[in-house]
């Protein structure tokens, strides 16, 4: 459909609290420390932060120290994590508000939504908000014959997060995309692109999103900030810098609040655009 709208989302922190921060503090792990462990013993010699800590995840899942070392643990932990005010239902009552619109009907519009996350697939896709959405992209591990995890399969590095950007722009499915990841560089006219980044909404809350606020924003999408109240800094960056053109916004997503509502007239200018 050529007027289908995309709500692109971040997870952490933008969706719910920091994912994998769960994960090790549910395992008994100083999310603090592991993280510093990463930026001197790891990123400081140049590695890539997401090799590096899904390697160290790894490890701590190899020597017991993290009990969710299959996909099916890991979504059943992800479902307990709690996301942020209407997180998990939003795109779905937006969906309803769009089908119970007669304009947006004559106007041929429909609404999608994806998440984009440096954090483990597995886990995120158990969150009580991935239900709602068409796709989720992440980091992944294999798994050995025993079905437990065993090496790092795939990587979301703040740049690569644009690649799939260009893939939902392109309407390539993630099935085609994990089996042949140079289809996204195919030339596509931009007339015959499913999703034209004017119909994209990317939501965000900091450094790892900016790559996609560039591609976006540039290319006449609308970017949305949140604010994360324990690293306040990183949003007043995103504004100052001005890599967003709507917000800085509180994570609630509920009905009545103030995202939702520029979520809603964001909707609606494109429809009114494109009709």
């Amino acid at each position: 459909m050529r007027h289908t709208i995309a709500i692109i989302c971040d997870c952490d922190d933008t969706l719910a609290p920091n994912t994998t921060n769960f994960l090790l503090e549910h395992n008994g792990i100083d999310a603090d420390g592991f993280w510093d462990r990463i930026s001197s013993d790891f990123v400081g010699r140049g590695w890539d932060p997401p090799q590096a800590y899904l390697g160290e995840l790894l490890r701590l899942m190899k020597e017991g120290k993290i009990r969710q070392d299959t996909p099916g643990r890991m979504r059943a932990l992800g479902r307990k994590i709690r996301p942020h005010p209407g997180a998990a239902t939003f795109i779905a009552e937006l969906r309803e508000w769009i089908a119970g619109d007669p304009e947006f009907a004559g106007a041929g519009v429909g609404l999608e939504g994806y998440v984009i996350s440096s954090g483990i697939e597995d886990l995120v896709g158990g969150c009580a908000f991935a239900g709602q959405f068409a796709g989720t992209f992440g980091c992944n591990y294999s798994t050995g014959a025993d079905g437990r995890y065993d090496s790092i399969k795939s990587t979301v590095t703040f740049t690569e997060k644009t690649k799939f950007l260009y893939a939902i722009n392109k309407g390539i499915g993630k099935k085609s995309l994990r089996s042949r990841p140079y289809l996204v560089n195919s030339a596509v006219s931009r007339g015959r692109r499913r999703v034209p980044f004017g119909n994209m909404v990317y939501i965000g809350d900091g450094p790892s999103d900016i790559p996609c606020f560039s591609a976006v924003r540039s290319n006449g999408g609308h970017c949305i900030g949140i604010i994360n109240k324990r690293k306040p800094r990183r949003a007043y960056e995103l504004a100052r810098g001005r890599r967003i053109n709507y917000g800085i916004y509180s994570a609630d997503y509920r009905p009545g609040g103030d995202l939702r509502l520029v979520l809603r007239t964001i909707i609606t200018e494109i429809k009114n655009r494109i009709r």
